[in-house]
């Protein structure tokens, strides 16, 4: 096995359960921010007939890599730090951490902006300590650019996110009706004074705000599964809050949302950028998303633990992950069924565009039954959504390129929303 292989074995080992408790929580507080200003914006404050505030780029792909953080209660130190990477023709989204005892070298100019911040300067930190040197106003200066250097990557934008954004958000939306798993026989049930968490929420649907949200997505105790049950949790209270913000009630609470969302989420993003994320918001599938950890070690330096990155691996990292190569899989054998219902909708300005898809489908011997619009948005990737997924994959020789998703909830066994990429 080689050197390189080794390292990622071992810190796979080591970092699982601390990554993934850092990367879940922040990772959900982000889509809920994020997601809630998307939506809300692009549907209640877009009007394409009265005139727009922006005009969402359909067609142009787009390749952005942001630096999110998750800072402490004191807003100083950035705790939790990964980056983002999307390509939207790869149509992949990467996630890699940076530990936050990550050694780190200041820079002359570095150790100058926390000589004016603080009075002094520090040569070597943590890499989560720079911001409280130097201040959390400067974090491109300082933490920004040492990712920057340390990957030898190029950083757009970058967020900065606090706990207290996600219960605020859950309830500026008048909070969020959950089905409460039952576990061991009862609900979740957690007391840690010393991080002044207390989690007590009963098994069954209930209505949580924002501090009885952020209990359920932290909750982490009497999983079968682990992690993995914390996860399964959290995208429950995600499908579930989806479902909030896009009932028609959520309009009476449009502006106290979009300055929910300005108040409690830094960032440099500006608010014309946003615009050419929208198109790509529903094609994003947690299929898509990979996981990575900066290789590296963690040692005991002057009695101060640090996490040691290998640069000489970081080249093959960076080109590993970044790759947009897709590795062969095995094909699986494609099952035709004929017989399935099926119904057609267009998510596109393109008038006609579903009527021509029943035509070609029910050329090639399929039963349309059902032909519409899609208002929630316009898709830039064409979505099958099927109560059998082996059975939706069969219409991919007819829309190339296109997602298939399960939903057993859909009113046929097929249903395919048609994208800008059916138009081409």
């Amino acid at each position: 096995m080689s050197r390189q292989k080794q390292l990622k074995k071992r810190q796979r080992r080591r970092l699982r359960r601390i990554f993934f408790r850092a990367v879940a929580i922040t990772f959900t507080i982000l889509t809920v921010s994020i997601g809630a200003f998307a939506f809300v914006y692009h549907n209640y404050l877009y009007d394409g007939k009265a005139g727009v505030l922006f005009e969402p780029k359909k067609n142009d792909p787009i390749n952005k890599t942001l630096a999110v953080f998750g800072v402490d209660k004191e807003g100083l130190r950035t705790d939790v730090i990964f980056v983002l990477n999307y390509n939207s023709e790869a149509d992949r989204l990467r996630v890699i951490s940076v530990p936050r005892d990550t050694k780190v070298d200041w820079t002359t100019e570095q150790q100058s902006i926390a000589e004016r911040e603080k009075g002094y300067s520090v040569s070597t930190s943590k890499i989560n300590e720079m911001t409280s040197y130097g201040g959390i106003e400067h974090i491109r200066d300082l933490t920004v650019t040492q990712i920057e250097d340390m990957l030898g990557i190029q950083i757009d934008n970058y967020v900065i996110i606090t706990i207290d954004a996600f219960r605020k958000i859950v309830d500026a939306i008048g909070g969020v009706e959950v089905d409460v798993p039952v576990l061991n026989g009862n609900g979740l049930h957690y007391d840690d004074n010393y991080q002044d968490l207390h989690i007590h929420l009963d098994p069954g649907v209930q209505l949580l705000n924002g501090e009885q949200a952020e209990g359920l997505v932290r909750y982490r105790k009497g999983y079968a599964e682990g992690d993995v049950g914390r996860i399964k949790t959290q995208q429950l209270f995600l499908e579930a809050f989806a479902k909030k913000v896009t009932s028609p009630s959520i309009i009476t609470k449009v502006p106290n949302i979009i300055n929910t969302v300005l108040e409690t989420v830094s960032t440099d993003i500006k608010l014309s950028e946003v615009s050419s994320y929208l198109p790509y918001l529903s094609s994003m599938n947690a299929e898509d998303l990979t996981f990575n950890i900066v290789p590296g070690e963690a040692e005991y330096i002057g009695g101060k633990s640090y996490y040691l990155v290998d640069e000489v691996a970081i080249p093959s990292f960076i080109e590993e992950v970044f790759s947009d190569k897709v590795e062969e899989e095995i094909q699986e054998e494609m099952i035709v069924d004929k017989e399935v219902s099926i119904e057609v909708l267009n998510s596109t300005g393109i008038s006609g565009l579903a009527g021509k898809s029943k035509d070609m489908l029910e050329a090639e011997g399929y039963s349309v039954n059902e032909t519409g619009n899609y208002t929630l948005e316009t898709l830039n990737k064409t979505i099958i959504y099927a109560k059998d997924e082996s059975l939706g994959k069969q219409f991919l020789s007819y829309y190339p390129g296109a997602i298939v998703r399960q939903d057993v909830n859909i009113a046929y066994d097929i249903c395919i929303v048609l994208g800008n990429d059916a138009a081409k």
